[in-house]
């Protein structure tokens, strides 16, 4: 008898035959497909596939995998219901996808096409996270600088200054008036800052807090603008792939909306959708939403005028995810700018103070 497991739980814990616990997440789900797609294409069975792929793999997560989904077809399961014992591993939108490809007959291209899509996912979150460690760089660097000349090298040129006598410029005695001024104020204000974060953090885990953020995001300049982009150019890429695959409208709608990142974008796509099974044209009510740019409404109006819905919602994913990655562009270099910008007049500022407190000591000295 086979025990179902709590779909509910981010991560299967699968039971192996040692005492041992091995985690799988959806981490694992991309390089199993890949691994299977590749032996399924030659036209091994499905069976033989899994057979094959846990001999070969090392990996014991992926051979947790492997093992589990070939019990469930050895019980004369389908490929899809055995995928979907282990929905706290391979989501609803692939499940249906594969089910999909085996009532047609064409798993291996539905596979091919899950691949490209989850590959595709991935290389934009990564290029996200590269493009925001340039500037976080930049930025650390410039305030380990202004660290440095504030909080080492003013102390030790005011020691200098006070053996040698003179009155200290005004631009001198602010930049040390604010050195002890984040000498003492500084852990407070760093556990503030601390405490803030996790408030926030904390709050962005309930609907109304994640609601008011998630609206408030889409509202900064570049950083709504990218949002905006990534979770449109995601609908209409998933919901291509479903559509295509013959899933239906309903559905791949259902479907869509559960990969939607931002909380607020995703609960006006609930309205969507509730629009497209009462008769909307899909195009229109999507323009409800009132975040999508008009010539990607546009495209898909065509699209869907024309009977080529599907290739359009491919169209409109190719262009807008260039535009993206134009906006990460730009975003990498304002904050790079901008650290260096500050880095430089925060320099400027303290060197300015140093001569200046240089030329009133040596004017006292003269005297």
């Amino acid at each position: 008898k086979v025990k179902k497991k709590n779909p509910d739980r981010s991560k299967a814990v699968l039971g192996a035959k040692s005492n041992k616990k091995i985690k799988v997440s959806g981490k694992h789900v991309l390089p199993f497909l890949k691994s299977f797609h590749e032996l399924h294409k030659s036209g091994l069975p499905i069976a033989e596939a899994l057979r094959i792929l846990s001999s070969r793999v090392k990996d014991p997560a992926q051979q947790k995998i492997n093992r589990n989904i070939l019990r469930s077809i050895q019980e004369g399961k389908s490929f899809s219901d055995s995928l979907a014992d282990m929905s706290q591993v391979f989501d609803a939108g692939s499940i249906n996808l594969i089910g999909a490809g085996e009532m047609t007959g064409n798993l291996h291209v539905v596979l091919e096409r899950l691949i490209e899509y989850m590959e595709n996912r991935r290389a934009m979150r990564n290029r996200v996270a590269t493009a925001m460690v340039y500037p976080c760089i930049i930025l650390v660097a410039a305030l380990i600088v202004v660290g440095i000349f504030l909080f080492v090298l003013m102390p030790k040129m005011q020691s200098l200054f006070d053996s040698l006598g003179g009155q200290l410029p005004l631009a001198t005695r602010m930049l040390l008036g604010l050195a002890d001024f984040l000498l003492y104020v500084g852990p407070f204000l760093v556990g503030g800052i601390f405490f803030l974060v996790i408030a926030l953090w904390r709050w962005h885990k309930t609907d109304t807090g994640a609601m008011l953020l998630d609206r408030l995001l889409l509202k900064v300049p570049l950083v709504g603008n990218m949002i905006i982009y990534s979770e449109t150019t995601q609908i209409t890429q998933t919901l291509g792939l479903l559509l295509e695959n013959g899933v239906t409208t309903v559905e791949a709608f259902t479907l869509t909306g559960r990969t939607i990142g931002n909380r607020y974008v995703a609960e006006e796509f609930k309205d969507v959708r509730q629009k497209v099974i009462e008769g909307t044209a899909v195009s229109n009510a999507l323009e409800t939403m009132g975040i999508m740019p008009d010539i990607m409404l546009d495209l898909i109006a065509v699209g869907e005028n024309t009977g080529n819905l599907v290739p359009s919602l491919y169209e409109v994913t190719r262009i807008f995810q260039q535009r993206l990655g134009g906006i990460l562009t730009t975003l990498t270099g304002v904050i790079s700018l901008g650290a260096l910008l500050f880095a430089f007049m925060f320099v400027a500022l303290i060197a300015f103070g140093i001569v200046s407190a240089i030329f009133n000591v040596s004017s006292s000295l003269s005297h």
